[in-house]
């Protein structure tokens, strides 16, 4: 029975025909999975991950202005077999008032985890003041 298939191999082969094409999307969206980052707010500092593996140190950048903290990367548009694919992300970190702007460092790892770094302001020892509690009767 040469030439002829059955409507669920027709069916397997055009999802499979679709999942093909749809990869380098599926990429693009998983890789961004974790892409907020984790935020690392101790006593003495402060720090920013983020899973940056898909881009290369130069399609990265790390900027302060006014107060936040800008991330981002960008790939050019590249050719594959399924078209053309692009990625670009900007997260934005508006820093706690509390951080050392001047104290900011950023690193990249092997495995492409980008942390970024900064010192927090030593904190005051407050001092406590007790306040007497007074009672006063609701009944007069």
């Amino acid at each position: 029975m040469e030439g002829r298939h059955t409507v669920g191999g027709l069916m397997n082969r055009l999802l499979e025909d679709f999942e093909d094409s749809m990869q380098p999307f599926w990429e693009c969206a998983t890789a961004g999975e974790n892409s907020l980052g984790e935020i690392i707010d101790e006593k003495e500092n402060f720090g920013i991950q983020l899973d940056v593996r898909n881009f290369r140190p130069e399609e990265l950048s790390v900027k302060m202005q006014d107060g936040r903290l800008l991330v981002e990367g960008h790939h050019e548009e590249r050719n594959d077999r399924h078209g053309s694919v692009e990625q670009h992300f900007i997260r934005k970190y508006t820093m706690p008032k509390n951080v050392l702007q001047d104290s900011l460092e950023s690193h990249l790892s092997d495995q492409g985890i980008l942390r970024i770094t900064a010192k927090k302001k030593a904190v005051e020892n407050s001092q406590f003041k007790n306040i007497p509690i007074q009672f006063k009767s609701d009944k007069q």
